[in-house]
């Protein structure tokens, strides 16, 4: 199995969540916009109003905010070597200016040339997500994009990574790096390049209507995993995970000093390999043992369960009866032994060898890690904080789980359960809490243009808003924008807050939004949320405490959507925002 972590690893010398595309039209619901006038020669607001064409139905909204041209100029974070990265502090994202802030963006993974490269994307992508009020991405690469070989590093790969960066930054955007995999090897989706997957002859089934559950039916996949976990040498006799962490070393020196990088996602959803089998089969013996329980006849054991799972019309008789929550907690729990005991001795070490190699380039960025495979469903995860060489905590990392129903990558994930997905963010949110780290979930969604998906997007999205954590939606495609999903996507939120937030919500339905949080006494600085142009439009419905306080406005795209600020008291004490 994985050795422990070593700092200065010796090296020689020398699918399926898919489809991405943005809308270049504006969505046809939008049919009032602010009307900005600015200084000449300067990119400042010097006044602006919200108008709907005449005969529009409804309230005709109109305000005019006159505001200092100084004091509207859009900001966008600069490159200075002096300024603060991002940090998390007492289970909060706070930025350079020490507000807290809730990460919310898309997903944009290059996974290989022929699925997700984004040829498309370009700037204007990043100034349309701007628009929509996201300010992280979460830029994926692959292992084979970037070393094709044993120790030669593909430059155009860092360029790619570097250009979209560069995109970012300039729309004020945040970016974590994530290391992305799916069936860990390209051979058989993304990832491992091929002289990194050590398979030892065993063949690669792939089966059932999810991608996903070749995880459970091809020995290849799980063999090569088992094989990187245990740091078998490639062709150049270096262990592979010393070749993996290698290569984070090689990127952390290329964005060290880069403001616009929060930071590092070690591996996407690493899966627990020849584990992964032992724990489906623990959960199916423990849903047949559910089921006889509750008096079904005949009596059904493991296999029978399986065969339900492999039939159209079984697997939906299981998925009902998954939709009891205390009935789906139990039959997770019956794998958690397993995957717990890979948390611990496994991936836990390979977090640590990973970590060591990017602190001896980079010790600010953040380092962003998930739960096994297992936790997406709701697997509890054992892991720990990660450590420095002296053993103590390092001040910079976050969790960043993923959270996905278990009809996702299938037919039927419009259906995706309130109750399984509640159980799944409570536990993340729990892990969070027991870890003492700040939570953003990397991955949520994939609903791809599913017209029936609203109602599951909204529900997840009202999870995070209870939740307080940072989201980033899988994934961006050209047509995001067209979506049903995207009124779930594109929603108000505080994008950062002078103080501690304590709740907020929006009830997208009615167009309503609320915000509550707590000045600290003598704070400086103004607290920024982010309204599409439906909420914006209703500035005049908005109420601000204290009754006095001030505010200001300024676009956030072309489309009408805005960006407010809101300047501290100077007194401290209990805020609140909210339009009815």
């Amino acid at each position: 199995m994985a050795g422990p972590a070593v700092a200065g690893d010796a090296l020689p010398e020398g699918n399926p969540r898919h489809s991405n595309n943005l809308s270049e039209n504006e969505r046809s619901e939008r049919k009032g916009r602010w009307n900005v006038r600015c200084r000449p020669g300067a990119g400042s607001v010097v006044a602006m109003a919200f108008t709907k064409p005449a005969g529009s139905p409804g309230r005709l909204a109109r305000r005019l905010v006159g505001v200092a041209a100084a004091a509207l100029a859009i900001a966008v974070p600069g490159v200075g070597a002096a300024e603060r990265f991002m940090s998390a502090e007492g289970g909060r994202f706070i930025d350079a200016q020490g507000r807290q802030v809730i990460l919310h963006g898309l997903n944009v993974v290059r996974k290989n040339d022929t699925w997700g490269s984004y040829a498309w994307l370009n700037e204007d992508g990043y100034a349309r997500m701007r628009s929509w009020g996201m300010n992280c991405v979460r830029l994926g690469f692959t292992w084979a994009a970037l070393e094709p070989s044993p120790g030669r590093y593909n430059e155009e790969c860092l360029r790619w990574l570097e250009r979209n960066v560069a995109w970012a930054r300039r729309q004020g955007i945040s970016v974590i790096l994530d290391f992305h995999q799916d069936l860990y090897a390209a051979r058989f989706s993304d990832g491992a390049p091929d002289w990194a997957t050590l398979t030892d002859g065993r063949p690669h089934v792939a089966g059932g209507e999810a991608w996903s559950e070749a995880y459970v039916t091809s020995p290849a996949v799980q063999r090569a995993m088992d094989n990187f976990f245990a740091n078998r040498p490639g062709p150049d006799g270096v262990g592979l995970q010393v070749r993996f962490a290698a290569v984070w070393r090689k990127v952390a020196e290329r964005f060290a000093r880069e403001p616009a990088v929060i930071g590092y996602d070690l591996m996407n959803e690493p899966f627990a390999g020849g584990v992964v089998p032992q724990g489906t089969g623990a959960m199916m013996a423990a849903m047949a043992a559910e089921m006889n329980r509750a008096g079904r006849t005949p009596p059904i054991d493991l296999p029978g369960v399986a065969a339900m799972w492999s039939d159209k019309a079984g697997r939906a008789e299981l998925l009902k009866a998954l939709g009891d929550l205390d009935r789906y907690g139990r039959v997770l729990d019956a794998s958690e032994p397993l995957y717990t005991g890979f948390d611990r001795t496994v991936l836990q070490p390979f977090y640590q060898r990973v970590a060591a190699s990017i602190r001896e380039v980079d010790r600010e960025h953040l380092l962003l890690f998930e739960n096994n495979g297992a936790g997406n469903m709701g697997v509890r995860s054992a892991l720990e904080p990660l450590t420095g060489p002296a053993g103590r905590r390092d001040p910079h990392q976050a969790y960043a789980p993923h959270g996905y129903d278990i009809v996702t990558d299938t037919a039927a994930a419009a259906t995706a359960s309130e109750a399984r997905l509640g159980l799944i963010l409570d536990r993340h949110r729990a892990t969070a809490t027991r870890l003492g780290l700040a939570m953003v979930v990397g991955e949520w969604g994939a609903f791809y243009g599913d017209a029936g998906a609203r109602p599951a997007a909204e529900f997840i999205s009202r999870k995070f808003e209870s939740l307080l954590c940072g989201d980033l939606y899988w994934a961006l495609e050209k047509d995001l924008q067209d979506q049903a999903v995207f009124p779930a996507i594109c929603r108000p939120y505080p994008q950062g807050i002078a103080g501690e937030l304590r709740e907020y919500g929006a009830e997208p339905r009615e167009l309503k939004f609320h915000c509550q949080w707590r000045e600290s006494k003598g704070g400086n600085g103004v607290s920024r949320f982010y309204l599409p142009q439906q909420y914006a439009a209703r500035l005049d419905r908005m109420k601000l405490t204290p009754g006095r306080a001030s505010f200001r406005v300024e676009p956030a795209g072309k489309g009408g959507d805005v960006f407010l600020t809101v300047p501290v008291t100077g007194g401290g004490g209990e805020r609140s925002l909210s339009i009815d």
